[in-house]
């Protein structure tokens, strides 16, 4: 299975490109890669976990660009993931809810 995944992974991101305007939409990667939607999810998720962003938008599958980019995607996630002061509540005993974000570069 892992090496099915980790092939699937090199597939996906062989047609991933930075930028929105450079976006594939869903469909067009399956049908590139021969992957079927929940697999396509599954590798994403993959990708996503191993420490890549990869946004999915209405503009479909990209690498960030811009910090812009970047910070749309981290907005959207927190936006799926419910409201950030409730997840905030949740860490607020922790050392790192207490933590100042800081920033890097991206790309």
């Amino acid at each position: 299975m892992q090496q099915n995944i980790t092939h699937n992974a090199a597939l996906v991101m062989a047609h991933l490109h930075h930028g929105r305007g450079s976006a594939i939409i869903g469909r067009d990667l399956r049908q590139i890669t021969g992957l079927g939607d929940r697999d396509l999810r599954l590798t994403l998720e993959h990708i996503r976990r191993g420490g890549t962003v990869v946004i999915g938008d209405s503009a479909g599958y990209y690498l960030p660009e811009t910090l812009g980019e970047l910070l749309s995607y981290i907005q959207q996630e927190e936006h799926r993931n419910g409201n950030t002061s409730r997840k905030r509540n949740w860490g607020s005993s922790s050392k790192w809810a207490r933590q100042p974000l800081t920033t890097g570069s991206c790309g």
